[in-house]
């Protein structure tokens, strides 16, 4: 199960985590994480090319968290909500393989 925790304060965002595997097939062919691989890098190759002073990127061996430095910059935080939209679309098509925990 791929887990996604989404943090925000005052309607704002703050910080996304996600970590797991989906288990949605075999190891190297599970499409449920191509996808959510797929849109996380190239929403950290994004936020790095472009925002790289607005935001803290932390890839580790199961997990990426990204987090907001500058609430300020309100084109980071839509970017954010962008990239919510599409974890949000994965999770509506496989529920089984992805939750979504959203605190503040």
């Amino acid at each position: 199960m791929v887990k996604v925790e989404l943090t925000k304060q005052n309607g704002q965002f703050l910080e996304l985590k996600m970590s797991g595997h989906a288990n949605g097939g075999d190891y190297g062919h599970d499409l449920v994480c191509a996808a959510l691989t797929g849109i996380m890098s190239g929403a950290l190759n994004a936020y790095d090319a472009e925002y790289r002073d607005d935001v803290i990127l932390m890839v580790k061996d199961n997990s990426i968290t990204i987090k907001v430095k500058n609430l300020a910059n309100k084109d980071v935080q839509k970017t954010f909500e962008f990239l919510v939209y599409q974890i949000k679309t994965i999770l509506v098509q496989y529920p089984q393989n992805v939750t979504l925990k959203e605190v503040g």
